[in-house]
């Protein structure tokens, strides 16, 4: 049996080294990405709370005297259309609706807060 010693093509060794830097650089990257999603779920989150309440506050401004929506169905029920083309719902799960919460009395705004997350996704 004849040896090549010009045989072109990696070792095993070198082929192992390759994966073992590949290997690394995904250990490194694939906690910045899911730190990196987070933030912006969270960002977007207090994006949207950012623009219901400044609906909520266009709302009283147009109906003085009117009460504030006290749950979700009333509060999309007078924003959606007219203050808010759509409303919004948080990134992390768009199958869940913001929560409502309401003031003391009906003369204050509702507090809103996501179903998700609400002591990381808040505003302000």
């Amino acid at each position: 049996m004849r040896f090549f010693r010009n045989e072109k093509g990696f070792t095993l060794i070198e082929l192992m080294v390759v994966i073992l830097i590949l290997g690394i650089l995904v250990a490194i990257a694939v906690p910045i990405f899911n730190n990196a999603r987070a933030s912006a779920w969270q960002r977007t989150c207090q994006a949207n709370l950012r623009t219901l309440d400044g609906a909520v506050q266009t709302y009283a401004a147009d109906n003085p005297g009117a009460t504030f929506p006290q749950n979700y169905t009333d509060l999309e029920n007078a924003l959606k259309g007219k203050y808010v083309k759509e409303m919004p719902h948080c990134p992390q799960d768009s199958s869940k609706d913001y929560v409502v919460t309401p003031a003391s009395g009906n003369t204050l705004p509702p507090i809103i807060s996501c179903p998700n997350d609400s002591a990381t996704h808040k505003y302000p």
